[in-house]
């Protein structure tokens, strides 16, 4: 019964750890200017922005290797012109700690487009590490309890 109670209370502590890691997510809004250059500005759901966060671009043309690396100023915000001479898509990862977001811009002859309003991205692997040990918990109690019952 001991063993039972402390299980409970050991999943139900777990359950509480992921809200400071999730607090709040990324947004990203997005301006396609004149000149066919994007604009973000970037910010927490509590409106708070993205002051210096790393911003890597990368072109059509090589999307492993950053074309441009900067940072987001103090209201979250990074503009950028693409190359028209590399039409395709341009993957723009904004990131710090462990929040981003990730906005693609199309690039064709006639102009800019964006398309999707953003991606989240998870820096790390928290909600791995959460559901592993929600599976190990699971089985640690299903193991005693059946354990129990052949005494």
């Amino acid at each position: 019964m001991r063993t039972l109670i402390l299980a409970l209370f050991l999943l139900l502590t777990t359950l509480g750890l992921p809200a400071p890691a999730f607090a709040h997510a990324v947004e990203t809004d997005y301006l396609i200017n004149a000149q066919a250059a994007l604009e973000t500005r970037s910010h927490y759901s509590t409106g708070e922005p993205m002051e210096k966060a790393v911003v890597k671009v990368y072109s059509p043309s090589d999307p492993t290797k950053p074309w441009l690396e900067s940072t987001t100023d103090a209201e979250g915000k990074f503009a950028f012109q693409p190359d028209r001479k590399l039409p395709g898509e341009w993957t723009v990862k904004i990131g710090q700690s462990d929040h981003g977001d990730i906005v693609t811009l199309t690039v064709t002859d006639q102009g800019a487009e964006v398309d999707s309003e953003g991606v989240p991205e998870q820096a790390n692997g928290s909600k791995q590490i959460v559901v592993i040990g929600f599976a190990a918990l699971a089985g640690g109690i299903a193991q005693k309890l059946s354990s129990r019952q052949k005494h």
